[in-house]
């Protein structure tokens, strides 16, 4: 396999046993197999990958440490049963070289080539919450609720979380995910009509998806055919039943609003002058639309974080003059 070139990062949790198998109860656990050991590749720590950042999206590869001892390369070996009968198997490296495919074609940013869980830091105990949210979610594969929503100001690692959390399923678990920010989805279906394509063929991949990203949701000016394909997106994910729909947002909930007492100034459209109405912070479910949001509230668990946007907070801490180095008296 001729890996593509870029800036690698490490890599996410090493390859696991897929959910339909049988788990091995000898396997470590993540936490321990994230750890670098003695004699483990420093570049991939043992998971055999490296992610890397091609032409803007996130794509992995072989790390050169990986030699399969079983096939040399070929991807199948041949069995023979107790009759002396040979017969060719897949190999197991020929499922990881499939994982990584899927990781290549997710469409992941590649700002988020080293997102994964073991780089979050949570600031505070709503993005702990959050963190542990999303981690009982990949264990649980999805098995309690069809996703998760995660709410709040930029900067607190929304996205970062549902990366996390998709790289762990197409790695681990051998899901087919995909990953779309809104406002450029609407940008590549108006760019579409120029070139004849429907509204469908831009959109199908995405609605057929077993697992997606929804990053940005509620972004623009929301305006009616924009809420339309937002509409026919979730609508049909919702029918399904059987598809897992993550999806990040900078808006919050009603609950959320009454309990902060804040209010923002919103244009009231109906009016000819344009006045401003004092009526409330406006909320995910003023963007999207009362049929949306109730869809969006069954389907997902509302994961709501809170806190200071941490890029913000680094630029501090690196804006900062250092402090000065405290004196001793020294005797003798």
């Amino acid at each position: 396999m001729t890996p593509p070139q870029g800036k690698a990062a490490n890599p996410a949790t090493p390859l696991s046993k897929s959910r339909e198998e049988t788990p091995n109860p000898k396997e470590m656990t993540i936490e321990s197999r994230n750890q670098p050991s003695p004699g483990i590749c420093k570049q991939c720590q043992g998971s055999h990958y490296v992610l890397v950042n091609v032409d803007s999206f996130v794509h992995a590869e072989l790390c050169s440490c990986f030699n399969c001892s079983k096939c040399q390369g070929r991807g199948h070996i041949f069995l023979e049963d107790e009759k002396g009968i040979s017969s060719m198997a897949e190999c197991e490296c020929a499922r990881l070289v499939r994982r990584l495919k899927k990781l290549g074609e997710a469409g992941i940013p590649g700002k988020f080539t080293g997102a994964r869980f073991e780089t979050y830091q949570p600031m505070d105990a709503s993005q702990k919450l959050a963190l542990r949210i999303a981690r009982d979610f990949v264990e649980d594969h999805g098995s309690n609720v069809q996703g998760l929503l995660f709410m709040g100001r930029p900067g607190l690692g929304k996205t970062h979380l549902a990366v996390s959390v998709i790289k762990e399923l197409i790695l681990n678990k051998g899901e087919d995910c995909k990953f779309i920010d809104f406002f450029q989805l609407l940008s590549d279906i108006r760019n579409g009509y120029s070139q004849d394509l429907s509204e469908q063929a831009i959109i199908n991949p995405y609605v057929a998806a077993p697992v997606l990203v929804i990053d940005e949701l509620a972004k623009g000016r929301n305006t009616e055919w924009e809420l339309t394909m937002l509409d026919q997106i979730i609508s049909s994910r919702y029918n399904a039943a059987d598809k897992i729909t993550l999806l990040t947002t900078n808006y919050t909930d009603d609950s959320a609003i009454r309990k902060s007492g804040k209010k923002e100034t919103h244009v009231e459209f109906g009016s000819s002058s344009g006045r401003k109405a004092q009526t409330g912070e406006e909320t995910l479910q003023d963007k999207v639309g009362e049929r949306i949001y109730s869809r969006l509230v069954e389907m997902c668990r509302l994961v709501k974080l809170k806190g200071e946007d941490y890029r913000m907070v680094m630029e501090d801490k690196a804006a900062a003059p250092p402090r000065p180095a405290k004196k001793t008296n020294r005797t003798g």
